[in-house]
C-alpha cells in the first residue's frame, strides 16, 4: 500500500512539472505559461514562440488584429473561462500547414489575443486564460465590442481598396499621358504624393 501510494505521488509530482511552465507580464497582466509554451520573447505588450503561440494587447489596434480573423475565419464561438468572456476563431494557415486558433478575451482594462496552432481552446490555452486576472466588462458588452471592431475594420478595408484603385486609376491615366513623352518619375511621384496628403 505504501508503494502505490509513493507511486501516485511521484506520478503527480511528474504530472506537476511537465505544466510547470514560466509567468510573463504583458500590459500589466500576468499570465501563467505551461512548460510547452515557455521559452519564448516578450516585450511590454505581446510574448511570441515561433510561430506556433503568441499572447499581445491589442488595445492600440483592435480593429486589425481581429477583422481579418473574423471575417475570414472557419469556425467561430463565445465562451467563459472562469470569468473571462472569449471569442475564439481558427482557420487553416498555410504559413504552418495546420489550423491556427486566435482567441480574444479581456484581463484588467485590456484586450488581449491568445494565437496557438489547432483548432481547439484545450487545457493548456484555458489554464493561460485563467491565470490572467479578470475583468469587470460584462461578457455582452465584449461581444458587442468587438463586433463593432468587426465593423471598423470592414469599412477600413473597403476605403483601403477604394484608395487603391484610385491609386491605380491615376497610375495609368498619367502614364497613358505620357506615352509619347518621356517618362517623368518625379513628376508622377509629386502627383501621387499630393494625392495621398489631401486624402
Amino acid at each position: 500500500m505504501k508503494r502505490l501510494f509513493l507511486i501516485l505521488i511521484v506520478t503527480s509530482l511528474l504530472v506537476g512539472c511537465v505544466h510547470a511552465g514560466e509567468k510573463i507580464e504583458i500590459n500589466g497582466a500576468e499570465f501563467e505559461l505551461p512548460a510547452k509554451y515557455s521559452g519564448g520573447e516578450s516585450d511590454n505588450n505581446s510574448y511570441e514562440l515561433d510561430d506556433t503561440f503568441s499572447i499581445r494587447c491589442i488595445d492600440n489596434n483592435a480593429p486589425k488584429a481581429i477583422g481579418l480573423w473574423a471575417s475570414e475565419c472557419d469556425s467561430s464561438e463565445d465562451l467563459n473561462i472562469e470569468g473571462h468572456p472569449v471569442r475564439h476563431f481558427y482557420q487553416y494557415n498555410e504559413h504552418v500547414h495546420d489550423n491556427q486558433s486566435h482567441a480574444y478575451f479581456v484581463s484588467g482594462d485590456s484586450a488581449y489575443e491568445i494565437v496557438w496552432t489547432g483548432s481547439e481552446i484545450d487545457g493548456d490555452i484555458k489554464k493561460v486564460i485563467e491565470s490572467a486576472p479578470q475583468s469587470e466588462i460584462a461578457d455582452d458588452d465584449f461581444y458587442s465590442g468587438l463586433d463593432v471592431c468587426l465593423d471598423i475594420y470592414k469599412e477600413q478595408r473597403k476605403e483601403q481598396l477604394n484608395r487603391d484603385g484610385e491609386y491605380n486609376y491615376l497610375e495609368a491615366k498619367y502614364k497613358s499621358q505620357s506615352d509619347n513623352q518621356p517618362q517623368d518619375d518625379t513628376r508622377f511621384k509629386e502627383i501621387l504624393f499630393t494625392y495621398y496628403v489631401n486624402r
